[in-house]
């Protein structure tokens, strides 16, 4: 009799066992539903980024040539802030595509990690050397605006716009990175999965 309780307990035991894994599948795999969300809403966040430097870019250029025109800018100095966007623009384009928002969860875990950590480090790369070409054209155009000669006033209102958007492109760029280690850490804990 002893012999068939115990068997009868180790059945229950061995029911409600299976019952406790299942439910922590279940558990699991909305854990990982909710991670990709997550992780699909951040990269949504960087491609949004991408268009939105891709608008600027397009309705920057146009506006830059057509001011250093007005100024009777050189022509070699058109060409030189033409190709400076161009470049920045193919430079984040190429970034961009090599990180690949739209496959990058289909991705294994140490590619996905890579990718983003070699976006971050040449997007990086890439802000500081087109600070190069930009300080050029601002000193470039100060010049121009104020006719090579030193006042004060228009100096200090470029300066401060110069200010502005750089503050604004530091803050993005650091918000979209706060995105990309969330997203790297997401990574990691799927991997742990």
């Amino acid at each position: 009799m002893e012999k068939t309780m115990d068997f009868a307990e180790l059945e229950e035991l061995k029911a409600q066992f299976n019952i406790l894994i299942e439910k922590l599948e279940k558990q699991t795999i909305i854990n990982e539903k909710l991670i990709k969300e997550s992780m699909k809403q951040k990269l949504s966040y960087v491609d949004r980024t991408y268009k939105m430097y891709k608008i600027a870019i397009v309705i920057t250029t146009p506006l830059l040539i057509a001011l250093l025109f007005l100024y009777k800018a050189s022509l070699v100095l058109c060409i030189f802030a033409t190709l400076s966007q161009i470049v920045e623009m193919v430079l984040h384009r190429r970034e961009y595509r090599k990180l690949n928002t739209k496959g990058l969860m289909s991705l294994s875990h140490i590619e996905a990690v890579e990718r983003v950590v070699t976006f971050k480090k040449n997007f990086k790369r890439n802000g500081i050397v087109m600070l190069i070409p930009g300080i050029i054209l601002f000193i470039a155009f100060i010049g121009l605006v104020t006719d090579y000669k030193v006042e004060i006033g228009t100096m200090i209102f470029y300066l401060i716009f110069c200010l502005l958007a750089l503050t604004y492109e530091f803050v993005r760029s650091k918000k979209m990175f706060s995105k990309l280690d969330e997203i790297l850490k997401q990574i990691e804990e799927l991997k742990g999965e």
